[in-house]
């Protein structure tokens, strides 16, 4: 499609900030949110961004895009998939949270429980797990600035010295045949080591990422506790 001269403006303010809300916009363009609203999904239509609940931000794929940014998108489903993990949750636990946008969503429900600790080698959940005044231990090494977390040889050689009593995890892949796999090789390696020190491993599986299939296997469904997908029953 051929941008307006509006929607190109649109497209510049975007290549300054990454993400904008429909209100800001509104202001910064002196019209309504309604058109604003009409201007980015002819420009979703375009392949030029991609919009989430109260704005949007440049087009990417999802390997490219930040976590600041992955999180915001299907909101709800992921919300739906934490909610899930209740039955998983009991007082006086260790928890696993990875990295990935999804299990970030877990974080406000073990709030509910009592005596538990959140392990973790993302910044993100540090910071919501402090918010929420949940004790944390943070898996530190290599910083990884897309995806606000620590890799590296570091911040695996910690995670071996950890032992803990369920996982909460996600990749960018689950195939027909029960493969979960990703494109993150460095991701990867931290949570190949945190799924051998786990009692339980959950992995939160969003309706995108089945039938996919990525270059880099973690496990097989049956090397693991349950399968979340938010259309069905833990499988």
């Amino acid at each position: 499609m051929e941008l307006n001269a509006r929607q190109q403006e649109i497209l510049y303010i975007l290549y300054d900030t990454g993400k904008i809300s429909v209100s800001e916009l509104a202001k910064k363009l002196y019209v309504t949110e309604m058109t604003v609203r009409r201007d980015l999904t002819a420009m979703e239509k375009g392949g030029y961004l991609r919009r989430y609940h109260g704005g949007a931000v440049l087009a990417s794929s999802p390997k490219e895009m930040p976590l600041a940014h992955r999180i915001l998108f299907d909101e709800e489903e992921k919300k739906e998939l934490a909610k899930k993990c209740l039955p998983f949750l009991k007082d006086n636990m260790n928890i696993y949270i990875d990295s990935s946008s999804t299990c970030q969503y877990i974080i406000p429900h073990v709030s509910a429980f009592k005596n538990m600790k959140i392990i973790t080698n993302s910044v993100k959940a540090l910071l919501s797990a402090s918010n929420l005044h949940i004790p944390c231990i943070l898996i530190g090494g290599d910083y990884y600035e897309p995806d606000m977390c620590f890799v590296g040889s570091i911040a695996e050689q910690y995670a071996r010295e950890l032992n803990v009593d369920i996982m909460f995890f996600t990749t960018a892949a689950y195939s027909k045949e029960g493969l979960i796999s990703d494109f993150d090789e460095k991701q990867l390696a931290i949570r190949k080591i945190m799924l051998e020190h786990s009692l339980q491993k959950v992995f939160l599986c969003e309706q995108n990422k089945i039938g996919q299939k990525m270059l880099h296997t973690l496990c097989r469904k049956e090397d693991i506790t349950a399968v979340i997908t938010a259309d069905s029953s833990n499988t």
